[in-house]
């Protein structure tokens, strides 16, 4: 008996738990969000054991607004369940990214970027289930957003190759994906261009649109997508294949031209913006890279670009 008490304790430490007593006395944040606005620094807190009631701490400084919201409420701030962290697009620089890494012991928590008044926004969505919710949704209906980490976002803008990217949101009657952000260049790509990328680095395997065509609308899933990027003889080689299906209609052939001629025209635009303003969030010149061992954006820019996408459709069942 004395064992199995052990080892129920071992393994409840081991998954976090935290004992009652403990736990109230702490303000457990799960979402936090910061901005630069007036002059003065602005962090919101989201209190998952308090009702999920925001906190709002002002300071001159990242350091300061960060002493000060030690405690909220009489209650030490307790952040190893936080999950979601929102940035305000004018504070996201290199100051930041390093201050973070060393405040917080863990770094595995979801990034997501935003140029919306967070005052505003975290009156309405400030909890974690209310973006990973909309995340989950956003990217099986839009693929315009994925789940990127603070960690992954501060390895790429460690990169020497790669620009540093974050997902961008807004915000009116409701959360709206706006594509990537890229804080090197202060630019942002909107959701068609998202899409592209994370097609073409296999962050997407799925995502469903509707197609008009003949004053219809069509409701459309692609699906079991896979790409392939190779650089050969001055030419940059893009194949992607999948699937592609539609409950509103049994022919899919003109739904299936549009699809691929609206992803393929998405992907050169991408590359071409890229190209023009020599920048990388595709990873597409990396393949000249491991060719020729050299960032060359002049090689870049003279290269063939061949983009071939393949979608297959689903045999009907013809004895239904």
């Amino acid at each position: 008996m004395k064992k199995i008490i052990i080892i129920l304790i071992v393994l409840l430490i081991f998954l976090g738990f935290t004992p009652y007593d403990e736990l109230n006395s702490l303000a457990v944040v799960d979402t936090l969000g910061i901005e630069f606005k007036d002059n003065k620094y602005s962090l919101y807190l989201n209190v998952i054991n308090d009702d999920n009631k925001v906190y709002n701490v002002k300071g001159d400084s990242l350091g300061e607004v960060f002493l000060k919201a030690k405690n909220v409420d009489n209650k030490e701030t307790y952040y190893d369940h936080l999950e979601i962290v929102i940035l305000n697009t004018n504070i996201i620089d290199n100051k930041t990214l390093n201050f973070f890494k060393e405040e917080f012991t863990s770094i595995d928590y979801l990034v997501l970027g935003t140029e919306v008044n967070l005052e505003d926004l975290f009156k309405k969505y400030h909890k974690r289930n209310d973006y990973k919710s909309f995340i989950k949704k956003e990217k099986e209906e839009s693929a315009s957003i994925v789940n990127v980490t603070f960690k992954e976002f501060l390895s790429s803008s460690l990169d020497d190759i790669k620009d540093a990217s974050i997902p961008l949101i807004s915000y009116k009657n409701n959360l709206r994906s706006e594509g990537i952000y890229i804080p090197s260049l202060k630019i942002t790509l909107g959701r068609s261009l998202a899409k592209a990328n994370y097609l073409i680095n296999n962050m997407i395997d799925a995502f469903n649109t509707k197609v008009n065509f003949n004053d219809n609308s069509y409701e459309v899933s692609v699906y079991d997508l896979k790409s392939r990027i190779n650089y050969k003889n001055n030419a940059i080689n893009i194949k992607i294949e999948g699937k592609i299906d539609s409950p509103d209609s049994d022919d899919l052939t003109e739904l299936k031209e549009i699809v691929i001629k609206d992803l393929n025209d998405n992907i050169l635009e991408l590359i071409n913006n890229e190209r023009e303003s020599n920048y990388n969030i595709s990873n597409v010149i990396n393949y000249i890279y491991l060719k020729t061992r050299e960032v060359n954006y002049d090689t870049y820019k003279k290269a063939d670009i061949n983009v071939n996408i393949t979608l297959k459709e689903e045999e009907k069942d013809n004895y239904g």
